[in-house]
């Protein structure tokens, strides 16, 4: 197969130098490969935008919920346009919307609660008579996607009345430059929020307001300088519209106009803070010093390009890369920095605090989203940054031990400075066990495992005021919590992850209580069903519940089905398949799963666009029959992954969905919670290269591959056979070659008679197996 990557466009190191240490500009170091390609071009930030097809269920779930604007890797700041039904979707951005009302300065990539899209800036050249607070909609954009275009760090957009708007960022600011039609009026209007103040040529203020899900407060400062001087100043609180160059209300913003006929295009630059408007200044200052619109971008665009190129694929088609591409440019944009230049932030006991030298302090940490396939990727990928991400968690939970009587406990679902308590489970845990076994070790270890115990063993344990277990009492009293059947299974995952970290700290104590109580799921299993079924408090079983049973927060199966649910015992599927009839009857249950691959959280088959599904297609190895699993990873790859807007078949979730792409075409999947080890399955491209932060690399050849060649015949590590479809990730860390040789039928290799994955390591109370 010819490959379709051939130029290698070298980056200036002047560039490179710049995009890293200038005041922290990109909060990302480590070893890049020695010779950087130009992969930013085939990320297409519009995938994901639009309903996927054959999706119903409703618009919190059929897309991406991903946003295509401008945003640097990790970046505080995410400048991008939000259409007719941003307030329905988190990402701001739906595509089949025809009209743009605001450009924002802070989004959440795929979430499926509406969030952030703080302080959005709007051009027009209509007249503003009135406060333009509760009628901003008015003055909204009608525009064409020909007249659209988008790519890493960059938006553009060139609405039906003529207006232009180009939006280019760094880590924590942003240059965006609006372009009037001849001869029209040009208009700026910038909804501030709570506080806004127009003095000389900068508008400041700030926006007090509250996250999405748990309506925690938080606030978000800004600094706005702008190139051209301004024909008149108004500004807005709630109703009322004035000269006055200060407001402070509810809703209160500034309406600014230029002279047209002397300055046609408008140049702002833009900076953001969570702690003033001082340190937004000062951000400003160290990322966006000038007005060199081409220099910032093309910072940005190195900046993405070095992380790109920590995976170099080769071969497939250019719809393939892109798809890819734009998967692995996804996984980069959360968690996202949240100090600022000189080192500070706000805490979750809301107060000031610096990060210690050389390090980052990171927000938007969604535990229930990323534990699966992001947080071991990234660990794997960039064990710095993954580092500062796990010792955030840790100082979020120390700062609310500080300042609430049952805190300390480690965030749920960490966004901004809070927790907004979202989704169930206890995913931080599992997070930081499974960054841990991935090599991203450079954080208090002890102080992380402390937090970890008391979300697992001290029922009333909160983190920001949101108990993190709930019916922890009842799981650890009766080994499973009534009638929640997700949650119980979240909190065996999350205990099998706290295990593995005891035993890597020589915690052999601890290592033993948590593998034990990982074990709750087995009271759960339903010997006549051949189900993980609910259980009154009495042990007694629920009668009425049938499969494909309702999904709600608060309801027995979570965002699946009992039948999505089954498989969620990850870290030891050798007894759950035992308890089902072996594995024949499993790889049978299995396929009659897979004939569907995303038929909704209701459904008795497969939803593939949800994160509980992730892991199933691998589950197959543990069966002994992994050349099924390879065909429906392929189904997978190639019928709900496209490189159009309605290309991914959910909510991406932090860049969830699009980890799990990136695992699955390089040929494995971390499956088991706080383990360093891969499932294998079969590499989508002829020859990948990651290159790790140590220096190293490995190699995954893919021998024939093709659409249709997705059986693997046989594997070799470093030139040695390999026969277990399961691969430590200490044999890799250090670099090596995997190679594959793939075939269009399947083979015997990795089954019945292979070394098979591991299974639950034995304690002195466990049955063996």
């Amino acid at each position: 197969m010819k490959t379709v990557i051939t130029k290698s466009i070298r980056i200036s190191r002047a560039i490179l130098a710049l995009v890293i240490f200038a005041a922290g500009l990109i909060p990302s170091l480590g070893a890049s490969p020695a010779s950087e390609l130009s992969l930013a071009q085939y990320v297409n930030p519009l995938i994901g935008t639009e309903p996927s097809p054959g999706s119903k269920f409703g618009i919190a779930f059929d897309t991406g919920n991903v946003y295509p604007g401008a945003v640097a890797p990790r970046g505080m700041l995410a400048w991008s346009p939000d259409t007719t039904h941003a307030n329905k979707i988190s990402g701001g951005y739906w595509y089949p919307d025809k009209a743009i009302e605001g450009f924002s300065l802070t989004h959440f990539s795929g979430r499926g609660v509406v969030c952030l899209k703080d302080i959005p800036f709007l051009p027009t050249i209509q007249e503003v008579t009135a406060a333009p607070g509760a009628n901003f909609a008015k003055f909204a954009l009608a525009f064409s996607h020909a007249n659209e275009s988008a790519s890493p760090g960059y938006y553009r957009v060139r609405a039906d009345n003529g207006i232009e708007t180009e939006l280019t960022v760094s880590a924590r600011a942003g240059l965006a430059q609006f372009s009037f039609p001849a001869q029209s009026p040009a208009t700026l209007l910038i909804r501030a929020g709570s506080s806004v103040t127009v003095s000389g040529s900068e508008v400041s203020g700030y926006r007090h307001t509250a996250i999405g899900g748990g309506k925690r407060p938080y606030t978000i400062y800004f600094s706005a300088r702008f190139e051209q001087p301004f024909q008149s100043v108004r500004t807005w609180k709630n109703n009322d519209i004035s000269k006055e160059t200060e407001a402070s209300a509810k809703d209160c913003g500034a309406v600014l106009t230029f002279d047209p006929a002397k300055h046609p295009t408008v140049r702002v630059r833009v900076a953001i803070s969570y702690v003033s408007v001082e340190n937004a200044r000062a951000n400003l200052a160290a990322e966006i010093p000038d007005w060199n619109f081409a220099a910032v971008r093309q910072q940005t665009d190195a900046a993405w390009n070095k992380e790109l190129n920590r995976i170099q694929v080769e071969g497939g088609d250019a719809t393939r890369q892109t798809i890819f591409y734009t998967a692995l440019y996804r996984t980069f944009i959360h968690p996202n920095v949240i100090n600022d230049v000189n080192g500070q932030y706000t805490g979750m006991d809301e107060k000031v605090h610096t990060v210690a030298p050389g390090r980052v302090q990171y927000q938007n940490i969604p535990g229930w989203d990323q534990y699966r396939s992001h947080a071991p990727f990234m660990a794997m990928l960039t064990p710095k940054e993954s580092s500062d991400v796990m010792q955030s968690l840790v100082n979020y939970a120390q700062q609310d031990a500080g300042v609430r009587a049952n805190g300390g406990g480690l965030p749920r679902w960490q966004q901004v400075n809070r927790n907004s308590g979202g989704m169930i489970g206890d995913g931080a845990p599992i997070i930081i066990s499974s960054a841990h076994a991935f090599g991203a070790t450079n954080f208090d270890t002890r102080a992380a495992l402390v937090a970890m115990e008391k979300n697992a063993s001290q029922p009333g344990t909160t983190s920001d005021g949101f108990e993190v277990r709930k019916g922890l009492k009842e799981y650890l009293t009766l080994g499973y919590v009534p009638d929640a059947v997700s949650v119980t299974l979240e909190y065996g995952n999350a205990d099998y992850a706290i295990a593995q970290f005891a035993r890597a700290l020589g915690e052999e104590q601890k290592y033993a209580r948590y593998l034990r109580q990982s074990q709750n799921w087995t009271n759960l299993f339903n010997p006549e069903k051949l189900m993980l079924w609910p259980r009154n408090a009495d042990g007694s079983w629920h009668q009425a519940l049938s499969e494909g049973a309702v999904t709600d927060m608060k309801q027995t199966y979570v965002e699946a089905s009992a039948e999505q649910t089954l498989w969620m015992v990850n870290y030891n599927l050798p007894e759950l398949i035992e308890r089902i009839g072996g594995k024949e009857k499993a790889v049978a249950r299995l396929d009659r799963f897979f004939t569907q691959l995303n038929a909704g959280m209701r459904s008795a088959y497969a939803y593939m666009g949800n994160e509980p599904g992730e892991g199933i297609p691998w589950v197959y190895n543990f069966a002994g029959a992994p050349a099924n699993g390879q065909k429906v990873i392929r189904r997978i790859q190639d019928e709900l992954f496209t490189a159009k807007p309605s290309g991914l078949p959910g909510n991406d979730d932090a860049g969830s969905l699009s980890s799990w792409y990136v695992f699955s075409a390089l040929g494995f999947y971390p499956m088991i919670p706080g383990v360093g080890g891969l499932a294998v399955s079969s590499p989508l491209f002829p020859k990948a290269t990651i290159h790790l932060q140590n220096g190293a690399k490995i190699e995954i050849v893919g021998k024939n591959a093709s659409a249709e060649n997705c059986y693997v015949q046989k594997v070799e590590l470093n030139g040695k056979p390999w026969e277990s479809s399961w691969i430590p990730w200490s044999t890799l860390a250090n670099g090596g070659t995997l190679h594959f040789t793939l075939g269009n039928k399947p083979s015997a290799w990795g089954g019945a008679a292979s070394p098979l994955p591991p299974t639950v390591p034995l304690v002195p109370s466990l049955n063996p197996q």
